[in-house]
């Protein structure tokens, strides 16, 4: 039988004179990820859209500022997804408080900003690890969850998979390999939906944090003397959360979709400046 939706809130948003109203009032979701950036925005707009949402990440203090945002219905996990035990924690803490699960969405994301022949092992067991390895832990423990459901698993990969760019090669591998790993999740579970998100550019992320600022001059230098900055601008991060969460609430089938910034929006190297002279110290949302 097929579960009808509950009249609930709604989040209506306009981008130019487009009007789009998104009800999740009876969605639980787990978004991994989401002390930060994309992950936050959307656990946050699905939240005021009447979903209950698990917001679950490393930094503990990060996620309980987020819950405390969104209001009633949402709960803070603390989860490191490079630890199995953890991924297991996390999706049985939210399958307790809300009774089952609806949807999955990794967001979570980390690179590292550096030539190949600079990279140890440990810095490609950490991307790896969570990028790639944690989203399919989190997933082997929601998979029967969702299979209950008729619900969706939903994964944030990269433009970055469509082009390579020197310095950022660990993170494109994660990111080939985790659309390999979701058609294996769809060849093994028809019947959940596994879904990918393919995000561009976007603003108000913490995703060049750590790089520091003459490294990622150094790297850019390399980047416009081969032609390979491939997009000029960066979309907002609102933007991003809305597309997903319009896949979320769809029950049609969507396998995979891109999010792409507009030459309109903010230009690229603002964001990448801005975020380089703030970069000194940073941290990923594992």
């Amino acid at each position: 039988m097929q579960r009808r939706a509950l009249p609930g809130p709604r989040i209506v948003s306009r981008e130019g004179d487009v009007s789009v109203s998104l009800d999740l009032g009876d969605r639980r979701m787990l978004v991994v990820g989401a002390s930060s950036g994309v992950g936050r925005a959307v656990g946050s707009m699905a939240a005021a859209a009447g979903a209950r949402v698990a917001f679950a990440a490393r930094r503990k203090e990060r996620l309980e500022e987020a819950v405390a945002e969104a209001g009633p219905g949402a709960i803070a996990v603390p989860c490191d997804v490079r630890s199995q035990p953890d991924c297991a924690r996390a999706v049985a803490q939210t399958v307790e408080a809300f009774g089952g699960l609806d949807a999955l969405v990794y967001v979570t994301g980390m690179s590292p900003l550096g030539m190949l022949t600079e990279a140890s092992q440990e810095s490609w067991r950490e991307v790896l690890d969570t990028n790639l390895v944690g989203a399919s832990l989190l997933t082997a423990e929601a998979v029967s969850h969702l299979h209950a459901s008729r619900g969706r698993a939903l994964y944030v990969s990269s433009y970055s998979v469509r082009e390579c760019m020197p310095g950022l090669t660990l993170y494109r591998v994660s990111k080939v390999a985790l659309d390999a790993l979701i058609e294996g999740w769809r060849m093994e579970h028809p019947e959940v939906d596994f879904t990918r998100c393919v995000l561009g550019n976007t603003q108000g992320t913490e995703f060049a944090e750590g790089w520091g600022l003459e490294r990622t001059i150094e790297i850019t230098k390399v980047w416009l003397e081969r032609g390979v900055f491939s997009a000029p601008t960066v979309m907002p991060i609102e933007s991003a959360a809305e597309a997903i969460l319009s896949v979320l609430a769809v029950r049609g089938y969507v396998d995979d979709f891109a999010i792409m910034p507009r030459l309109r929006d903010l230009p690229a190297e603002v964001q990448v400046a801005d975020a380089a002279a703030s970069a000194k110290t940073g941290d990923d949302d594992a």
